[in-house]
């Protein structure tokens, strides 16, 4: 039996955003591939507990550590960033350091396993020096790369220069820990061709973010000019997209729509801040809504709009809105990493003023709403459902059977090499 040690920053359940969806998808996968899973995560037991008899499906045992992470307008979390400067770990990572959770790592070892997985590079700082079963790191994002586009448009120099020293200080992380993986996965070929850039040691494969499309039924197109977008609004490029959508989308479109409706919608757990809220509290039609239910509220969408600016990975939004055949229009950021054809499966805009008028003419023609959403259901179907994520897996494993054995080093090797390449210029 191969026996697997699954450690992640979130419980898969309930799948009430994209990282609990890609979660939940790899546990059920490996399962699949015939491994007993072994799973270990930050969450509060009885959140564990609410789901039990779904984790046991798919894991001998499940166990949680709690971590209270701090609200990031609390005094304590600009204290913490204060004296993270002349740390060499960035602050996003010292966040998720826990030593209930190394200690909890280093018990299981003691048993044998076939491999250990961590979900993000973030729960990775809780490793052990060094372990004897391969690890294969799971990076739905590369976390680098938002920081990156969080710099393109700063404007306050001292905020600039700070997450400047974060980026430059996470990249080096990200590598150093994926040089130490015998296996890298990233949800898209885009992502893959950075990771292999910056990281040449590991073997690097594509296992595409997925959906069990069959739950999502095709929705009728809707009349009314209800825009709509989905996202956790405690993530800030999801933040940042609704000020973008409004501030300069918005004012386009009412010129060519004037009552036309943005929705902005969330689970309960992923909620705005309040001041964030209030901001748009003169902006008229623009209503925040919280929702259990994704596939009712993307049902009553006329356009399904994903304004993103920041990112990396994929954005399962889109595949839901395609699931359910929802004309879909996003900036090239949003929709990275999927292969969805502009002007046949999605139209995609970046200027907002071309945003605006694309959404402005899928409102008023029904026809090209049903064309662009059913091409999209379609691509939905062919490529990101759950079976692309069995396949792309299994071929990665095998290909890291193949492999062999891989020995690990040591974080102090890891740091010593990636000063080295950051000397010498390493890649981004």
């Amino acid at each position: 039996m191969k026996r697997l040690l699954f450690i992640s920053g979130a419980p898969p359940l309930p799948t009430n955003n994209g990282q609990r969806l890609r979660i939940w998808s790899l546990l059920r996968a490996f399962a699949q591939e015939g491994y007993e899973i072994h799973f270990l995560t930050f969450a509060p037991p009885e959140e564990m507990e609410s789901y039990a008899g779904d984790l046991a499906e798919v894991c001998r045992t499940a166990d949680a550590v709690p971590l209270t992470l701090p609200s990031w307008s609390s005094g304590g979390h600009y204290r913490s960033r204060l004296s993270g400067l002349f740390s060499p770990v960035p602050y996003g990572v010292e966040r998720f350091r826990s030593p209930e959770m190394a200690h909890r790592i280093a018990m299981r070892l003691r048993e044998p396993f076939s491999a250990v997985i961590a979900a993000s590079v973030y729960v990775a700082v809780n490793l052990p020096d060094w372990m004897e079963p391969p690890l294969i790191m799971d990076d739905d994002n590369i976390e680098h790369m938002i920081l990156k586009r969080c710099l393109e448009g700063e404007r306050n120099p001292a905020r600039w220069a700070y997450i400047w020293l974060e980026w430059w200080k996470l990249r080096r992380w990200e590598r150093s820990v994926c040089s130490r993986a015998a296996l890298v996965m990233l949800c898209s070929e885009n992502d893959r061709s950075l990771m292999r850039e910056m990281c040449r040691e590991p073997l690097v494969a594509m296992v595409p973010n997925v959906i069990d499309v069959d739950s999502y039924d095709p929705a009728p197109q809707s009349a009314h000019t209800t825009v709509l977008y989905l996202g956790s609004m405690d993530w800030f490029p999801n933040r940042d997209a609704v000020e973008f959508f409004v501030g300069a989308i918005l004012p386009e479109l009412r010129k060519r729509v004037p009552h036309v409706r943005f929705v902005v919608t969330f689970s309960p757990e992923h909620a705005p801040p309040a001041g964030f809220r209030e901001r748009f509290a003169r902006s008229p039609n623009v209503e925040f809504v919280p929702t259990h239910d994704v596939r009712r509220t993307i049902a009553e969408a006329a356009v399904f709009v994903v304004p993103l600016r920041i990112g990396s990975g994929t954005r399962f939004k889109i595949l839901e809105a395609g699931a359910m055949a929802k004309p879909i229009v996003s900036t090239r950021v949003g929709a990275e990493g999927l292969d969805f054809t502009s002007g046949e499966e999605i139209l995609l805009e970046d200027d907002p003023a071309a945003f605006a008028t694309a959404v402005a003419t899928l409102l008023g023609d029904e026809a090209m709403r049903t064309r662009l959403g059913r091409a999209a259901r379609r691509r939905v179907e062919k490529q990101y459902d759950f079976a692309a994520m069995r396949s792309t897996l299994s071929d990665a494993l095998a290909q890291l059977d193949a492999i062999g054995s891989v020995s690990t080093r040591s974080d102090a090797e890891l740091r010593v090499k990636s000063a080295a390449c950051s000397s010498q210029g390493g890649s981004s």
